[in-house]
């Protein structure tokens, strides 16, 4: 990676670096072997790190690992990266989850390029304060896309009255529930509120009153997906009832092909490339940040991006 960060003047200098960035007060600056653990507010503050130094083009800052492993859009892959390093101009909207006992933290928000707007996804896990893990998606950017990310939802981030707070297990448990209704196409024993809504990409995808009216937890219309891979959950947090998931939809048969979607020569059947990805086999990298209160998914916040059939998620 051409920008590795940590680089041969080693781990501590990193760590260093990392603390004069973010202008720590501390009269002295503990080294990552003196102070492995990150709290809650040392995983925000290198994620923010992280993210304000993309607009800068420069990583040389960051407390990166040599041994870093990192994806983008489920595929190993340092000169992507690096490109996107290259182009991205800031990420304005920063939706962020942190999870002490795993040391990771996950960010959803929105990159922009020269004005134009698209999807980003941003996990990392942090180990002696040094970044060993890089998971991103990176969706296409367009003028005005993304118009529903505009700016966080501050109900991700208020903390929930002991008495409305679940445990670890059970807030993942709620949350993989939700991925076997997918995968089930049944969501009967989804734990859902029924006002509870769902943002795929800023797009509100349940009781929207202009359109997919449907609740959280009816899965029926969901009959073409396949299986709901490699779940993960990296992210949790008892006090706010945030769990973060991450999976993969397979889908081997897509909808019918609406008549309209391509056009071809009569008696002719339109090429492959003609037809949109997501009428074609293929996979779907979801990242959803559920909202659990009183037992229940309150709200889901999701960024999705359709990859080549059996893609996978790199992880």
């Amino acid at each position: 990676m051409t920008d590795a960060g940590a680089d041969a003047t080693g781990d501590g200098q990193a760590t260093l670096g990392l603390a004069l960035a973010l202008g720590a007060g501390a009269p002295t600056v503990v080294n990552a072997a003196a102070a492995p653990s990150c709290d809650r507010q040392c995983l925000l503050d290198i994620m923010t790190h992280y993210v304000d130094a993309i607009p800068k083009h420069d990583r040389s800052t960051l407390p990166i690992a040599k041994t870093v492993r990192e994806t983008v859009n489920g595929r190993v892959s340092e000169a992507q990266s690096d490109y996107f390093w290259k182009l991205i101009d800031g990420v304005p909207y920063r939706q962020i989850s942190a999870d002490p006992s795993t040391g990771e933290v996950a960010l959803l928000g929105v990159a922009t390029e020269a004005c134009a707007r698209g999807p980003y996804w941003l996990r990392l896990k942090i180990e002696k304060r040094q970044i060993v893990e890089i998971e991103q998606i990176i969706g296409e950017r367009s003028a005005g896309g993304v118009p529903g990310l505009a700016a966080p939802n501050p109900y991700f981030d208020q903390i929930l009255p002991e008495k409305s707070r679940s445990t670890r297990e059970q807030l993942i448990a709620i949350a993989d529930g939700y991925f076997e209704g997918l995968q089930r196409h049944d969501g009967s024993a989804v734990q859902s509120a029924p006002g509870c809504r769902r943002f795929e990409n800023g797009n509100q995808t349940s009781i929207n009153p202009l359109g997919n009216t449907w609740p959280c937890n009816q899965m029926d219309d969901y009959v073409y997906m396949d299986k709901i891979k490699e779940r993960r959950f990296p992210v949790v947090d008892v006090e706010r009832g945030i769990v973060v998931g991450a999976m993969v939809i397979e889908v081997a048969k897509p909808k019918p092909l609406p008549p309209s979607t391509v056009t071809a020569l009569p008696g002719q059947h339109p090429p492959p490339q003609a037809i949109p990805l997501f009428l074609r086999p293929h996979d779907t990298l979801i990242q959803e940040v559920f909202k659990i209160s009183d037992g229940n998914i309150q709200e889901i916040n999701v960024i999705r991006l359709d990859m080549p059939y059996l893609w996978g998620s790199g992880w």
